[in-house]
């Protein structure tokens, strides 16, 4: 056959063109054979071997035909078998590619009992598996609770519940479900439980979402009881200061009463005649101190500052106690109300306590720094430090912000000034020093702001040894404002009525006396935006006290009972020299009054008790109580 071939391919290559004559079967036989060469497979296991068939049959019918050929007309055209190989490897290649396509390709193709069934089979199932997960409404899946569980209507189609409820709301009593357009009503809509329903387990999920809802009522109630109390406690608040006042006029009233009715009188008419000064003068508006008692408050000799307040009519005195039953550094409780008497003592510190301070508003908080670096919040009701304040030096003074009532303010004996918050315990929150400076902070006194006065602005006055500054206050922090003062300065005092300051000093190479300097803070506008400028002082007066002052002594600047129209200031200093207590007239600078001292006083303090005025003297182990009369 090989042979036959070769034999033909010969022929056809040296043939020429135009002679060949295409010779073979008639277009009967060629249809005969063309019938014969289709195969139809009756599974998907027969279809591979269909090439190898036709083209074993198309060898034998090429054969046939062939000897037919020759008996008849003569041998088969080399065209034609040729052609006919050619078709025959086409069909090959054709059925190679579909096999290679895989089993969907074959599938796809019509057949009585081949694949094509089963692949009609398989997307039934699968139509069927998603038809069990979406609602046919929104095409979402549906859950076993909540408001998208499986519903089904009488028709026994499935649904979200929400969604069905929402169709057969909008269609009214019109409606009817969306696959069999049957009628239905919401009445029809019933949950339903599927064996093989494949829905999201969201019961967990929807009862967090219940509990967060419930949380959040519950915190939208508590908000509004919150703000109702908050209402109602400022209202107390205001009925309280409002009672308070009452009961200190009342109070004032009643003392007054019970000094008259005993001779004394509790305000002396103003002198009409007669010098104001003199070696004995007859005082200030025709009224002087007068010792009225002395209270020992430490055999040792161990007390150092006051502080007093005026609402629970207390004062409080450091005091380093070394016996048995009082040990360490503490505070030591006077009553001054119906007459000056101890009445408790508090351990606050390890080391002596360097300055204190009563709370402007909460009266019963007492500040209190001591040389162990620590500053504490003391409650003097129930006798516990509340809190306490680290800080990495020892501390010398403090004072509470006017202006900011979680504020309050230390100075360090390093000179460091340290800026504290109730609200934020730990460290400070902001702090400043003077450059070149590590003398330490010796005085702090805060200057509420006032629009009303000539000097509006507030602030911090910070009085070190050498140095005195006033830290203004600003929305964006303190700018600080040297004042034109020399040291050595001992003590600071603010009297807030007129707002002036009084800073003392001690004897030194350029000034040989003690010196008091009354000053009045100015305020100067920079430009045309007056809340710019710049602060500085200026001295009223400047008094000459004794050359001789060995302790920081606190002197302090008081207004004189009685005076209403253009407040008379007073300044009320110890003189070591003298052994006395002095006071003098800011405004001639004399001496109105001096009260002997054997003791060297360590702090002054003015004080007032229900309406009567006393001048309070602190000793190591002493407290005298003058008394205006």
């Amino acid at each position: 056959m090989a042979s036959d071939f070769d034999e033909f391919a010969a022929r056809l290559t040296a043939a020429d063109p135009e002679e060949v004559q295409v010779a073979g079967p008639s277009l009967e036989q060629r249809n005969q054979r063309a019938s014969v060469i289709v195969v139809q497979t009756a599974s998907t296991e027969n279809r591979t071997d269909s090439v190898e068939s036709e083209v074993i049959n198309e060898v034998h019918t090429d054969q046939d035909s062939r000897q037919s050929s020759a008996e008849s007309n003569g041998p088969l055209s080399p065209i034609l078998i040729t052609s006919r190989r050619r078709r025959a490897r086409d069909e090959e290649n054709e059925e190679e590619e579909t096999e290679d396509a895989g089993p969907p390709s074959r599938k796809a193709k019509s057949d009585a009992e081949g694949g094509f069934l089963l692949e009609k089979k398989d997307k039934s199932i699968v139509e069927d598996e998603e038809d069990g997960q979406v609602c046919p409404v929104c095409f979402d899946v549906w859950s076993n609770s909540g408001s998208h569980r499986v519903v089904s209507l009488k028709c026994g189609h499935l649904f979200g519940q929400a969604c069905i409820e929402r169709w057969v709301h909008s269609g009214g009593k019109g409606a009817r479900c969306p696959q069999c357009n049957e009628s239905a009503q919401k009445k029809d809509i019933r949950p339903i439980y599927v064996r093989n329903l494949k829905a999201i387990d969201t019961t967990e999920r929807d009862r967090a979402l219940a509990a967060l809802e419930h949380e959040k009522e519950n915190r939208r109630r508590l908000e509004l009881e919150y703000h109702k109390l908050q209402i109602q406690m400022t209202a107390k608040e205001q009925d309280i200061l409002r009672l308070q006042h009452e009961l200190q006029q009342c109070r004032a009233a009643l003392s007054g009463a019970c000094l008259a009715a005993s001779g004394q009188g509790a305000e002396l008419p103003l002198a009409g005649a007669g010098p104001l000064f003199g070696s004995q003068p007859p005082g200030i508006l025709g009224r002087r101190l007068v010792l009225d008692s002395t209270l020992e408050l430490c055999k040792e000799g161990q007390c150092r500052v006051m502080s007093y307040s005026e609402h629970l009519t207390l004062l409080v005195v450091s005091y380093a106690g070394t016996n048995s039953h009082l040990t360490g550094t503490g505070v030591k409780k006077v009553n001054a109300l119906g007459g000056f008497r101890t009445v408790g003592y508090i351990a606050v510190h390890r080391k002596p306590i360097r300055d204190m301070a009563f709370h402007l508003e909460q009266n019963d908080l007492l500040l209190t720094v001591s040389l162990d670096k620590t500053a504490k919040l003391v409650n003097v009701h129930s006798d516990i430090a509340v809190t306490s304040y680290s800080c990495d030096a020892p501390l010398w003074s403090c004072a509470w912000n006017a202006d900011n009532k979680y504020q309050f303010f230390v100075g360090t004996g390093t000179g460091k000034v340290l800026l504290y918050d109730t609200r934020k315990p730990g460290d400070a929150v902001d702090c400043w020093s003077e450059p070149n400076s590590m003398s330490p902070v010796t005085g702090l006194a805060y200057l509420p702001f006032s629009p009303v006065t000539t000097f509006p602005r507030g602030g911090l006055f910070v009085q070190r040894l050498q140095s005195c500054v006033f830290h203004e206050s600003r929305t964006d922090g303190f700018v600080a404002h040297p004042l034109p003062l020399d040291g050595s300065f001992t003590s600071l005092c603010v009297e807030p009525e007129t707002r002036h300051f009084l800073a003392s000093s001690r004897p030194n190479n350029a000034h040989p006396q003690a010196r008091h300097t009354v000053c009045a803070p100015s305020w100067t506008v920079l430009g045309s935006d007056s809340s710019n400028g710049i602060c500085s002082s200026h001295a009223i007066t400047t008094i000459q006290a004794g050359t001789q002052q060995k302790l920081l002594s606190r002197s302090c600047l008081l207004t004189a009972p009685g005076s209403t129209e253009g407040k008379q200031l007073i300044v009320a200093a110890h003189q070591e020299a003298a052994q006395c207590i002095s006071l003098w007239d800011v405004n001639s600078s004399a001496v109105l009054q001096k009260l002997p001292c054997s003791d060297p006083v360590l702090d002054l303090l003015p004080i007032r008790v229900n309406g009567v005025h006393f001048v309070a003297a602190l000793s190591e182990k002493n407290a005298r109580f003058y008394k205006w009369t």
